[in-house]
């Protein structure tokens, strides 16, 4: 049975949706077999991937709020090594959609549950906030990766999405699911500024056996790649950024 991580943390620009495309491209040409789930009402794994919103008829928001089955949202890419089901503006009123609805949060994972066998790695790219998408992210999961940038702010926002997570762990255990943190990842580095550095040992202080040892530097073809439609693996095969994302699915996989 594959596993389903969740890549989440309610603050925003810390290198998510990077981190959901390229991780999936990474894992797929470890011969891993992966699906991408955008959940981001932005759509931006979705435009990165360089499928159009406009073109696409069925998305993540079908899936949360209709009775279609999850292989009906499923998109298989030519131009990409593993399959995706993308992101609407409309999952922007997923809250109103959702409220009242009995056992909301595990609309996600029962459709989930009914492709895990066919995957080794599903993959969950996670809006910045803790609404009821997140919830039914984490309700489906089997982990969590958390992207952390090396930065104050977003250093300290890593204990509002360990919260979250904690909560999430208890109400899963009435239904004999669990949810566990994968990893803590460090991203957007500037190896030229220390400070970064203190923010890495800072977290490493606070979970010494969470975080992932693969750390994502600053790179300017993680940041163009999305331009042309493409994965930074894809885009700049031997450039730094793409290294650190294949040496990232290897870790993950050495460690399942």
């Amino acid at each position: 049975m594959g596993k389903v991580l969740a890549i989440a943390n309610q603050k925003g620009g810390v290198g998510k949706t990077t981190t959901a495309v390229n991780l999936c491209d990474a894992l797929s040409r470890e011969n891993k077999k992966v699906l991408l789930i955008d959940l981001d009402e932005q759509a931006n794994a979705t435009i990165g991937l360089g499928i159009s919103r406009e073109l696409v008829e069925v998305t993540s928001y079908e899936l949360l709020v209709t009775d279609i089955s999850i292989r009906d949202a499923i998109y298989f890419s030519i131009d990409n090594d593993f399959d995706f089901i993308p992101a609407s503006i409309k999952l922007s009123e997923i809250e109103g959609k959702l409220h009242g609805k009995p056992e909301s949060r595990l609309t996600l994972a029962r459709k989930v549950d009914t492709v895990k066998d066919e995957y080794d790695f599903i993959i969950i790219d996670c809006p910045p906030s803790l609404g009821s998408i997140i919830d039914n992210a984490l309700f489906a999961s089997d982990a969590v990766i958390i992207p952390v940038e090396c930065d104050y702010y977003a250093y300290d926002a890593l204990t509002q999405i360990v919260n979250k997570i904690n909560q999430i762990q208890k109400q899963k255990r009435k239904y004999n699911r669990s949810l566990t943190i994968e990893g803590i990842l460090m991203t957007k580095l500037d190896n030229r500024n220390i400070f970064g550095y203190k923010i890495v040992d800072k977290v490493k202080d606070l979970f010494p056996s969470k975080m992932f040892k693969t750390i994502i530097n600053r790179s300017s073809h993680i940041q163009e790649a999305p331009m042309y439609g493409k994965t930074v693996l894809k885009y700049a095969y031997t450039s730094r950024g793409s290294k650190e994302y294949r040496e990232l699915a290897k870790e993950i996989i050495n460690n399942n």
